[in-house]
C-alpha cells in the first residue's frame, strides 16, 4: 500500500479541465495523512503519559494517605503514652446515714409512760401541790375554791388531805361529830383499799384545799384513788375541760335521808 502510494506521487496530476486542484492543495492533500498520524501518535503518547501520571498519582495518594494513617497512629500512640492512668480511689464501706439523717422516734413504750405520769403524781402528792386554785367566800354556801388556770380532763387538781382511820374507828367520831353537826361539818370520806375498808377523816382545819371543795352532783372534778408509798391517797382530778375563775365542785356521793336534812345544800 505504501509502495503505491509513492507511484502516485512521482506521477503528476494530469492536467484536465474539468479538475479544480492545483499543485497547492495536492500537495496539502498529500501532507494531511502524516498529520493525522502525528496528531494520533501524539494523543497516544499524551494518553499514555496521563495514564501513567494517573498510576503514579494514585500511588502518590495510597502513600499519602498511608502516611497520614501512619502518623495518626504515631500521634494516638503518643497520646496513650502522655496519659496518665487516674487511680481509681478505694471506696470505703458506707452506710445510709452518712447520706441521710437519721430520725429518732420520740414514742415512748406505755408502761414506760405510765411510770413518768406516777413519778409525776408522787412528786405533787408529797410536795401538798396546790397550784391554780384559790379560796373565795360564796354567799349561801360559805368557802369554796375556784381555778385560777385552765385544768384539761384528767388533770392533777388537790389531794383530798385528812387522817387516814379505819372503818370502825370513822363511825365512832362520826357520831361525835353528828351530835355537833354546825360545829364540825360533814368532811369523812369513806373508801376500801385491797379489801379493807378506811376512811379520811378531813374535820380538822389544816389549811389545805381538798376538804374545801363544795358538793354539786354535776361537779367538774372527781375522786381518784391512788397507791403513794404503799398507802391509799385520795385525790381530785379534773372531770372535764376547766377554765379559769370557775368553782372546782364535785358529788360527795352522799344519800342519807337524815345527813341531806340536816345539809340540804347536799342536794343541789
Amino acid at each position: 500500500m505504501v509502495k503505491d502510494r509513492t507511484e502516485v506521487t512521482k506521477s503528476p496530476p494530469s492536467k484536465s479541465p474539468n479538475s479544480n486542484l492545483t499543485q497547492k492543495t495536492l500537495q496539502t492533500y498529500l501532507q494531511s495523512p502524516r498529520k493525522e498520524e502525528k496528531c494520533k501518535s501524539e494523543q497516544e503518547s499524551k494518553a499514555t503519559a496521563d495514564a501513567s501520571n494517573g498510576t503514579t498519582a494514585k500511588k502518590d495518594g495510597k502513600k499519602e494517605l498511608v502516611e497520614i494513617k501512619n502518623h495518626s497512629k504515631t500521634d494516638t500512640q503518643e497520646k496513650k503514652k502522655g496519659r496518665k492512668k487516674k487511680k481509681t480511689p478505694v471506696k470505703e464501706n458506707t452506710q445510709l446515714t452518712d447520706y441521710y439523717a437519721v430520725r429518732r422516734s420520740t414514742r415512748q413504750p406505755l408502761s414506760k409512760i405510765k411510770d413518768l405520769e406516777y413519778q409525776e403524781l408522787e412528786k405533787k402528792v408529797l410536795s401538798k401541790c396546790c397550784d391554780g386554785l384559790e379560796i373565795r367566800l360564796i354567799e349561801g354556801k360559805g368557802r369554796g375554791v375556784f381555778a385560777m388556770k385552765p385544768f384539761v380532763r384528767k388533770d392533777f387538781i388537790v389531794e383530798y388531805s385528812g387522817t387516814l382511820i379505819s372503818h370502825d374507828e370513822a363511825r365512832t367520831r362520826e357520831v361525835q361529830y353528828g351530835k355537833e353537826p354546825e360545829k364540825y361539818g360533814c368532811y369523812m370520806y369513806y373508801f376500801s383499799f385491797q379489801n379493807k375498808k378506811y376512811c379520811i377523816d378531813a374535820t380538822k382545819e389544816d389549811g389545805s384545799f381538798g376538804r374545801l371543795l363544795n358538793h354539786s352532783v354535776n361537779g367538774n372534778v372527781e375522786s381518784k384513788l391512788v397507791n403513794i408509798c404503799n398507802k391509799p391517797v385520795l385525790i381530785l382530778v379534773a372531770k372535764r375541760d376547766i377554765n379559769p375563775d370557775t368553782e372546782l365542785t364535785y358529788d360527795y356521793g352522799e344519800r342519807s335521808k337524815d345527813i341531806i336534812e340536816s345539809h340540804p345544800w347536799l342536794q343541789l
